[in-house]
Parts: C-alpha cells; sequence; structure tokens
C-alpha cells in the first residue's frame, strides 16, 4: 500500500489542524482519518482528492507520482495540459470528431515513419 501518512502529518502540523478538524471537514470519523496518517488504510479517491484540498496538497506529490516516472497518470507539460483541456471543454459528438481527426493523423505519420525504414 503507498504510503502518505508522514504527508498528512506534516501538513497537518503546517496548517496547524487536528486530525478531528479535517476529519471534521471530511464527514468521516477522526479513527478513520487517523488510520490514513499511521497508513493502516488508504482513502477513497474522492476523500483524498478533499484531503488534498483542504491541506494544500498537490495530489501527485502525494502519491509520489513524479518519482515513480508513471507517464500514463501524469500530464507531461504545458501542451498536453491544453489538449486535454480543450478536449474535455468539447461536447461528446465534438470529441468523437477530434479522436478521428488524431486517428488519421496517427495513421499518416505511421505511414511516414515507414517509408523512411
Amino acid at each position: 500500500m503507498l504510503k502518505i501518512g508522514k504527508i498528512l502529518a506534516t501538513r497537518l502540523e503546517e496548517k496547524n489542524m487536528t486530525q478531528k478538524e479535517i476529519a471534521k471537514k471530511l464527514n468521516i470519523s477522526p479513527g478513520a482519518f487517523s488510520a490514513y496518517v499511521t497508513d493502516t488504510n488508504f482513502p477513497r479517491l474522492d476523500i483524498l482528492k478533499d484531503i488534498c484540498q483542504i491541506l494544500d496538497i498537490d495530489l501527485n506529490h502525494l502519491l509520489h507520482l513524479n518519482s515513480h516516472g508513471n507517464p500514463d497518470l501524469l500530464i507531461q507539460g504545458k501542451d498536453e495540459e491544453k489538449v486535454i483541456q480543450y478536449m474535455r471543454s468539447l461536447s461528446p459528438k465534438e470529441r468523437e470528431i477530434l479522436l478521428e481527426g488524431i486517428q488519421s493523423l496517427m495513421n499518416i505519420i505511421e505511414k511516414m515513419n515507414h517509408l523512411k525504414e
């Protein structure tokens, strides 16, 4: 299990918050939050997101995604971020059209790469 307890404990101290206070904000029992801090239990994703917002923690940092080199879970730079934000702004039909265009471009690039070989 991924260990996040030390980061949570440190941020609580930095924010001058108690486990009881954050548990109340999260609408969970103090014991449940204590289990996160002691690394005996891991929060659900929705609770984890709320913890990060309350304690002002970057989720990538909390989950050590940067150090694990997991590019499937990280946005790799501003260009990818722009593409993702644009795609999320589209209607389902517009998204379908965009994906068809991307697939066409991928096919062209693949053909070009085969010609180089």
